[in-house]
């Protein structure tokens, strides 16, 4: 399909909005369409983080005197040259086309940059600062897409729907306690992914080959100017890890599993026969045939993109199976496209859920029609008629079944039916009153009464949202730390380059 830029600039599909899909295209589907279709080499795309580390090395350096502050100056001006070039011309960013490229502009002096080094080193260093960065994008929209969740929890506190185990119903829960366990799911994707950033976040410059270097470097220096949390210590282990990527990989396949769930059962309850939720015009497709389509093509991209980062996971683990524990080129990487995608879908599954319209009258009746408050009914006759809960299930399974071969809805269940069922169960009649029967087979009372932690109560699930709420401000509180803590390391690296440039000059 050719994306044509419409007069809007949108970038819209020609001829693609029509039927009962007539809004433009959601544009986070539209972004992570883009992005994959698009991929960026992950040399090209991290070429940002090997300028930076040549800079921060040469800084070093010359610190250490290993250079002269002449040497290091115009090196330092080359370099900043370079990456100019770099930025129009990709087939620079590879480390030697950059190496001849500075030695171009420099002299011979340019060479010296890579004293105390080796590419393997530099290309780890480059990798783990990449992947440090694409972490904070990642944790971002799951962080964004928490609130949405939240957000969307907190409108429908009382909107009593079925809870389903294996795709039957099973109780009744509303669609806020619901959407507040997927908030609960994205809060751990959080964790794993803070987890991975800590143990990607360590500086591997300054291992050179494998057997570190002869020259009197101070690798503590470059992990201040790279903004790391400290060293891989090991020279060895610098060049041979790429634990940290499969780790990374599999935070990032767990989280789109997670959604790819969310989506299965929006999908689901989007269908004509459930008919509990209505998806935005925006995040849905039609059919070029049958005009009463609305496909749920947003829900059925990310289900797709899922497997895709299962696949990446697969790849980048088997890659180090057998391997040895060594720098070798049988390690994969895991390329910007896969992390392009898990921000994209995270972006576009936050839209989905932020305008879906909830069929409230469906809900209500398909909880109402169904048998799901036959839990609470059981309960009723173990709290109030001297039952086990083991008699109580009997009693009323064979209840249930009657109703059902009668074409009874669990609201048309009689007292009598019950009391008919107990005396051949258990041999007695029981004496239970209309009112306990309303009440034990009314959705929104079993919901009520559910009022445990973790339950579907309303007042719960509030509690429950304020809680997370708390939670989602701390995670952005460290981010922006992270974030904050980054941009003055790099601040302090831009000094220490002025510092070097005044004093040649002062020479």
């Amino acid at each position: 399909m050719d994306i044509m830029s419409d007069s809007s600039g949108k970038g819209e599909a020609r001829g693609e909005r029509f039927g009962r899909a007539r809004k433009p295209t959601a544009p986070e589907i539209l972004e992570v369409q883009k992005k994959r279709s698009r991929p960026t080499p992950l040399g090209v795309d991290s070429y940002y983080c090997q300028a930076l580390i040549h800079r921060a090395h040469v800084v070093m350096l010359t610190e250490r005197g290993i250079l002269a502050k002449e040497e290091g100056s115009r090196i330092l001006q080359g370099l900043k040259e370079v990456e100019g070039e770099a930025r129009e011309d990709e087939r620079l960013t590879s480390y030697m086309a950059t190496e001849a490229a500075l030695i171009g502009r420099v002299g011979e002096v340019g060479g010296k940059m890579h004293i105390g080094r080796s590419r393997n080193d530099l290309a780890q260093t480059q990798k783990r600062m990449y992947y440090r960065d694409r972490i904070e994008e990642l944790i971002g929209a799951i962080i964004d897409f928490r609130k949405v969740l939240l957000d969307k929890a907190e409108e429908n506190l009382e909107t009593v729907m079925p809870g389903y185990t294996h795709w039957r119903q099973a109780q009744p829960i509303t669609l806020g306690h619901y959407l507040v366990a997927h908030a609960d799911a994205a809060g751990r994707s959080v964790e794993r992914l803070e987890y991975a950033y800590k143990h990607t976040n360590l500086n591997t410059l300054g291992a050179a080959a494998l057997a570190g270097t002869g020259w009197p470097i101070d690798r503590n220096r470059t992990t201040e100017f790279l903004g790391f949390d400290g060293l891989l210590e090991n020279s060895y282990d610098c060049v041979a890890a790429h634990d940290y990527v499969v780790e990374l990989a599999s935070a990032i396949a767990i989280h789109m599993s997670n959604l790819s769930r969310l989506a299965e059962d929006l999908q689901i309850w989007s269908s004509d026969e459930f008919g509990m939720i209505d998806l935005d015009e925006a995040f849905a497709g039609t059919s070029s045939i049958m005009p009463q389509k609305k496909n749920p093509s947003s829900l059925e991209m990310v289900k797709g993109f899922a497997a895709e980062s299962i696949g990446a996971l697969m790849m980048t683990m088997s890659s180090i199976k057998g391997v040895a524990y060594a720098h070798v080129g049988d390690r994969i990487p895991l390329e910007p496209v896969t992390i392009d995608v898990a921000v994209g879908s995270t972006k576009v599954m936050a839209g989905v859920v932020s305008t879906l319209t909830p069929m409230k009258e469906v809900m209500e009746s398909k909880v109402s029609e169904g048998f799901s408050t036959m839990t609470e009914l059981a309960d009723t006759l173990v709290r109030a008629h001297a039952t086990s809960f083991r008699q109580a299930h009997d009693v009323i399974a064979s209840t249930t079944s009657r109703a059902i071969s009668e074409g009874k809805t669990a609201e048309q269940i009689t007292v009598e039916m019950i009391e008919e069922a107990a005396l051949e169960s258990m041999g007695r009649k029981l004496r239970m009153s209309e009112e306990e029967l309303r009440l034990a087979t009314d959705p929104f009372e079993n919901v009520k009464r559910r009022n445990v932690v973790g339950g579907p109560a309303p007042e719960e699930v509030k509690r429950m949202i304020d809680d997370r709420r708390v939670k989602v401000e701390s995670e952005e509180f460290r981010r922006e730390g992270r974030q904050r803590r980054l941009e003055k390391v790099y601040q302090e690296l831009r000094r220490a380059e002025k510092t070097i440039a005044r004093a040649e000059n002062l020479v």
